[in-house]
């Protein structure tokens, strides 16, 4: 069987299509669209304009699989459509203009789905995984005998960027209101009593592209998925020079991410100060893969 998973998210929508056999998936297709949805909402309402960008994203996504053949295509959205007050009017709509049925989950069933999709890739029996998406945080503690605390921040790179940053890079007092507002949601959702954790396991865009300037930077294999704090501090250090060497970094690696990289590293650091940890854990799978998963899951089911 063939599945193909549409993510739509605040900062990009990415297309993902999955082999299956032998109850074991392979990713064989992956595009990334940078759309910015949550560029399109105002009042906690999606505009038209929205509306009608992320539609054509995934009526392109339709073109692409008709030369794929999907057996079965889910498409489901995150913090872009749940945390807006026409969240069923957008979904709706989308429906109308692309065919597409728009699964829009809730913040808790994202990270548990983060949690679910990297089973068996987890490199520690306890630690903390965290996915740092454009318009939520979601949080999962987890031990030898599975997830503990399980929240959804409403904060992530592309919307604390918006709020609070005037041009391309926050300035230092900007930079300090963001740390403000992510230690104010980290307390208002009780994780500032967290236990230590020697790792933690990044999922998701931002984690994924910390790693490639990670790699870039300090010369480390493609292949190596675990860095040191220290490493990330030496990468930090330099992006905050906000210079020349600093740019082309950015631009080289992740141009589409120029304005959310700093709001979602400030998330990052404020993480590793909750938690204490000494190393980073950078997975390759996270939310699609658990979202299949589920699914295939609940099918077997009702046969």
């Amino acid at each position: 069987m063939k599945y193909a998973v549409i993510d739509v998210g605040s900062n990009t929508v990415r297309l993902a299509v999955y082999q299956m056999e032998n109850q074991t998936f392979e990713a064989i297709f992956s595009q990334r669209f940078t759309v910015g949805l949550a560029g399109y909402i105002q009042d906690d309402v999606m505009s038209q304009d929205g509306i009608r960008k992320a539609s054509e994203v995934l009526l392109e996504c339709r073109v692409i699989l008709e030369q794929l053949f999907p057996d079965k295509v889910y498409v489901f959205a995150t913090a872009c459509l749940r945390n807006i007050r026409n969240s069923k009017e957008a979904a709706d709509e989308i429906f109308l203009l692309t065919g597409y049925p728009v699964d829009v989950i809730s913040g808790q069933t994202e990270a548990f789905l983060d949690y679910y999709g990297i089973q068996g890739e987890l490199p520690h029996e306890n630690g903390m995984l965290f996915d740092i998406g454009g318009g939520s945080t979601e949080l999962v503690t987890y031990a030898h005998d599975g997830p503990g605390t399980v929240e959804s921040l409403p904060i992530g790179s592309l919307n604390l960027s918006k709020q609070y940053v005037e041009k391309l890079f926050p300035k230092q007092k900007e930079k300090e209101e963001i740390e403000k507002c992510i230690r104010k949601e980290l307390k208002k959702h009780k994780m500032t009593g967290l236990p230590s954790y020697e790792l933690i396991c990044g999922i998701g865009g931002t984690a994924r592209t910390v790693l490639q300037l990670i790699q870039f930077q300090q010369g480390l294999p493609e292949t190596q998925r675990m860095i040191t704090v220290k490493q990330l501090r030496i990468l930090e250090k330099l992006l905050w020079k906000k210079n020349s060497e600093s740019r082309e970094l950015l631009l080289q690696n992740c141009p589409d991410r120029l304005h959310t990289i700093y709001t979602g590293m400030l998330i990052l650091d404020q993480l590793v100060e909750l938690t204490g940890c000494e190393r980073i854990y950078i997975s390759k799978t996270g939310v699609r893969e658990g979202y299949l998963r589920r699914e295939v899951m609940r099918e077997s089911q009702e046969l």
